[in-house]
């Protein structure tokens, strides 16, 4: 539940500028009439907003180092803590592309000719 207010928000806009390129794709299929400015704007939006996910999930890392030294300190296998870690992860993952890319579809639904 911690991790939820720290990851939440930079995982929703990641998920916004994914659903907002992916309607962009979409609407010039047709014509792609991209300049090497809107390129790099792109990029750097992309770019920032995968940057502030990763620090996100640094930072709920180094909150859970406490509690991860306890577990390891009680015996706990690294196998499960690197699976528990992968399974949230995926999880993350299966929820969200798919509902990212429905968003996104939909958005571009009222607009393609």
């Amino acid at each position: 539940m911690e991790e939820a207010s720290r990851i939440g928000a930079p995982l929703g806009i990641l998920c916004a500028v994914a659903s907002g390129a992916y309607t962009l794709a979409v609407l010039h299929d047709a014509d792609p009439s991209f300049g090497p400015l809107t390129a790099l704007g792109a990029a750097l939006v992309a770019g920032c907003a995968l940057a502030t996910l990763l620090t996100a999930a640094v930072e709920a890392r180094q909150a859970r180092a406490g509690t991860t030294a306890a577990l390891l300190r009680l015996g706990a296998p690294s196998t499960v803590l690197r699976s528990a870690a992968a399974l949230r992860a995926g999880a993350l993952a299966a929820l969200f592309v798919p509902l990212t890319l429905t968003v996104a579809a939909l958005a571009a639904l009222p607009l393609t000719p």
